[in-house]
């Protein structure tokens, strides 16, 4: 079965094959949870998105719709989890500065250590200015220029045309040059 394709091993789940789910897990995995990190630009989110969109596979394996590739399928999954807990964490995080600011109480904020090198620190800002990318050109960034996609896959994946993603893809390049202009 390893040479099975995608949409054959997501057949095979529906059809209640275990292994089928297993091997799936293990060729999407690392690339689930890599697209979440870049789009919420938190690993541990990242890691609880990878682990949600699976057990969503294995509870709901006919959610799966065979028409679709299964890449675009299970990365949409992956983009909608995360725009999902983007807005949990803004809720929470907004009730948290709320009771900060109320009783005057919370963590002290600790001073960070400072980068040991100028790549490091290079790679820290260029992490910083795509997460300050509004979602949608950050999504268009990351699918394109960061995994490679092609704009067909990209607009499969959010939903959009061809077109859309180009022009925020070109967007989100000239807001990232303006932003990193600043430290070059």
């Amino acid at each position: 079965m390893p040479s099975a394709t995608d949409e054959a091993l997501a057949a095979g789940l529906i059809g209640g094959d275990a292994r089928a789910f297993d091997q799936l897990v293990r060729r999407w995995r690392d690339r689930v949870v890599d697209l979440a990190a870049l789009l919420l630009n938190d690993r541990h989110l990242a890691e609880d998105v990878g682990q949600e969109v699976f057990v969503r596979l294995y509870n709901k394996p006919a959610a799966y719709d065979p028409s679709r590739p299964f890449a675009a399928w299970i990365l949409t999954v992956t983009r909608n989890l995360c725009f999902d807990s983007r807005r949990r964490e803004r809720t929470r995080s907004k009730y948290h500065r709320r009771a900060v600011e109320d009783r005057r109480f919370g963590p002290n904020p600790a001073e960070r250590p400072p980068e040991s090198a100028a790549t490091a620190e290079a790679e820290a800002r260029l992490r910083q200015a795509i997460a300050a990318l509004p979602e949608p050109f950050r999504e268009a960034y990351v699918l394109c220029a960061v995994r490679g996609f092609s704009y067909e896959e990209a607009a499969n994946v959010s939903g959009c045309g061809v077109k859309t993603i180009s022009t925020r893809l070109a967007r989100a390049r000239k807001r990232l040059v303006e932003r990193m202009s600043r430290w070059l």
